[in-house]
């Protein structure tokens, strides 16, 4: 018997069982189409003697192991319930202004850095090149670059502390 017929003789009772075991049509579909991939192997070599039970055998199996799973893995992942119980982290109006007013004078601050610092300093924070990389397309020294870097951010912090401070 083809793989072809073999399917179409089995797919609805195969559905019908694993979609009583299971919550959700998409769950089923999944579980079905894998116990495809496992049994037909075992189905063409002729040597399976009630290719049903065999069938209902290897989805059983695979409906235990993603329940196994599921327990394996359920105190790492939240429920529906739990997730109405979560805080929202997102910003309150003030944060966000305050941040932004943040951003805007840092990103002043790394304006006013010498050129060659400045773009060493961009090209490693806002590009996310690494020093290598910089060295690299610049044409200096990794230690070129890791002096400027740190320049900036010597720079950079004195000047935000002093800002901070007069606020």
């Amino acid at each position: 018997m083809s793989d072809r017929a073999i399917v179409a003789h089995h797919q609805a009772s195969l559905t019908a069982y694993v979609r009583s075991l299971v919550e959700s049509s998409p769950v089923a579909a999944d579980i079905v189409q894998e116990t495809w991939a496992r049994a037909i192997p075992s189905l063409r070599s002729g040597k399976v003697e009630n290719p049903r039970a065999f069938l209902y055998r290897v989805a059983r199996n695979l409906v235990n192991d993603g329940a196994r799973d599921r327990k394996k893995w359920s105190p790492w992942l939240g429920s529906a319930e739990r997730a109405t119980t979560i805080p929202d982290d997102t910003p309150d109006p003030e944060r966000h202004a305050l941040a932004q007013d943040r951003l805007r004078i840092v990103l002043e601050l790394v304006e006013d850095l010498p050129p060659r610092c400045r773009e060493i300093f961009s090209l490693r924070k806002l590009d996310g090149l690494d020093q290598n990389e910089i060295a690299a397309k610049l044409g200096i020294t990794r230690g070129a670059v890791e002096k400027q870097l740190r320049h900036a951010l010597l720079v950079l912090a004195a000047r935000m502390g002093e800002i901070e401070a007069a606020l």
